[in-house]
Parts: C-alpha cells; structure tokens; sequence
C-alpha cells in the first residue's frame, strides 16, 4: 500500500467513525464521501481532513429528501451542534471551511445565504454575550464569588439557584426567545433589547423572593431605595424595569418596550402554553409561586435549561440556530 492509499484509507476510517457517532443514515452518508472524494481531487484541503469531512456531512444533511407523502424534507435533522463536537471543531473554524466549501462545491445560493445567515446569528450573539457579562455582574453577584456547593443525597431538596446558575438560565432564556424570531434574529440592536427583556424578568423574579436577596448586587443603581432594609419585603408588582435598564446600559427605550410587547411577551406566553416550566418548584424559592401569579411572570425555571448549566455560549447558541 502506497503512501495515498494508506492516507485515504485513515482518512475513511475516521470519516466511518465520524458517522457512526453522529449515527449518520447511510444515504446522507455517501453523499457526503462522493462530495469530499470529487473535492479533494481538484482541490488541495488544508488542515484537518476531518473538519472538510464536517462540511460535507452538514450539507448532506441539509439536503431536501422526499418525505413518505407527498413533498420533501430538508435534510436528516443531525444539528450542527453535534457535528462540531463529534468532529472536534469550533463554530469559527467550521465557518471558515464552510465558505470554501460552498464555492468548491458550486452550491446553491439559497444554502450559502443559509449560512451567511447562520453565521450573522452567532456573531451577534457572541457581540452581545460580551455585553451581557458587565451588566449582569451590575445586577446580580459574581458568579465566581458563588460559595462551594455542599453534597446532598437524592431524598433532600434541590439547593436554591446558585448566582452562576440564574447567569446560565438568563442567557439561554436570551438564546432561545432569539432563536423564535428569526426577523430580527440577525439585528443587533433588537438582539439586544431582546436581552434587557430578559434580564428584566429575571431581576423582576429575584426581587420577588425576599429569601434570595444574597443574588443581588447590593450597590445596583435599579434596586428599590429599601432594598438594602432589614425590614424590606417586595411589592406585590408587577415589576418593570426595561427603562432603568435602557438608562444604565444604553438602551433605546421605546424600541425596548416594542421588542417586549411585541416579541418578549407572546414568547413567554408560548412557553406557558407548551408547558415548558416546572409546575410547582421555582428555581429561587419553592414558595414564591403565589407572587408569581400575582406579576403574571414565569418562575425562574424552564424544563430542561437546567442541564446545560456546563455548556459553553457557542455551544448554547448552536443548539439554537445549529439545528
């Protein structure tokens, strides 16, 4: 065996591995090595020949296939998410291949403004995580000053929400109401707003649990004049503070309050419709539910944010637009 042959051979082996990780049908599967034999023939790819496999594995399964009646349907459903982290590659890397990938495999131009599009959405998101990190930290606690978690056995409670964990959940919260609108998905500045909103809901929880005060930062400039009181207890509401958060952060406040209205809002609602929370427990406190009723706003809990509570930005962002 040659030194080419024994190349392509490594080289379909892990491309085999690749699909059995990703458990790849077998017709996506062949359409994605024809396209990477025909390309790496006419052109030289640098770098690893695992991530060109990448690419030629996501377009194969962006490919529109019959469905059982009468249509298509766009591709085999395998996220982009999971290609990157079985092919061991960045969002960056992978865009960078993807544009010379397009233009060697002359695809379509719909696909290509696909990805263009998809790749506005991140570079967005990762604009505004860079953004979302001080004016949290202005509101709420460091997350690094988060005391060391104490071992509990599967009877006990679940620990009330750790600063890092109301971080987390706010931001997926971000990520996924983005992810329902793709009209202004690719806007900075809805994009943004759109993050107020979700902080607004957020710190409007967190005052509402009196038990909770310890997330707080208490030199915020939006905490009510008593807050800091031994004698505080919060207000019955409801709570709205997207004009001080547009004050302190920057924010235009009537495209703010459009973007809740009109966007923030019937997402929300959505989700309580989906029955997409916890019914009885709130992340901040298991007895705070009757104040929730009282703001008509969600518990600080979302059926399954919780669990990604270790993933990192891109990652949260690709298992929204990556699918």
């Amino acid at each position: 065996m040659n030194e080419e042959e024994d190349f392509l051979q490594k080289t379909r082996q892990g491309f085999e591995d690749l699909c059995r990780a990703l458990n790849m049908d077998e017709e996506a599967s062949n359409e994605a090595w024809k396209s990477y034999e025909n390309i790496s023939k006419n052109y030289t790819l640098e770098g690893s020949e695992l991530h060109w496999l990448a690419c030629a594995l996501y377009v194969a399964c962006r490919t529109a296939i019959p469905t059982v009646g009468k249509g298509t349907a766009e591709g085999n459903y395998v996220s982009l998410t999971r290609i990157l982290s079985c092919s061991e590659q960045s969002l960056i890397e992978f865009f960078n291949k993807m544009k010379k990938w397009q233009d060697m495999a002359s695809l379509p131009q719909d696909f290509c403004q696909s990805t263009e599009k998809l790749e506005r959405n991140f570079t967005i998101s990762a604009v505004i995580f860079k953004k979302y990190i001080p004016i949290f930290k202005a509101i709420f606690k460091a997350p690094s000053d988060d005391p060391p978690r104490v071992h509990r056995s599967r009877k006990q409670r679940r620990h009330p929400c750790t600063v890092a964990e109301v971080f987390n959940f706010c931001w997926i919260l971000f990520v996924n109401a983005k992810g329902n609108f793709p009209m202004i998905s690719d806007d900075l500045v809805n994009s943004y707003h759109l993050l107020l909103c979700a902080l607004d809901l957020v710190f409007s929880n967190a005052l509402l649990c009196n038990t909770r005060k310890e997330l707080l930062n208490p030199n915020f400039k939006g905490l009510p004049e008593d807050f800091n009181s031994k004698d505080y207890k919060p207000t019955a509401g409801p709570y709205c503070f997207i004009e001080q958060l547009c004050e302190l952060h920057d924010g235009l406040v009537l495209e703010a309050k459009g973007v809740k209205e009109h966007f923030w809002k019937p997402f929300i609602k959505r989700l309580f419709h989906k029955k997409v929370r916890h019914t009885h427990t709130s992340v901040l406190h298991t007895h705070t539910h009757t104040h929730h009723q009282t703001v008509k706003q969600p518990p600080l809990t979302l059926s399954g944010c919780c669990q990604h509570t270790d993933s990192t930005p891109a990652t949260l962002i690709m298992g929204i637009y990556g699918k």
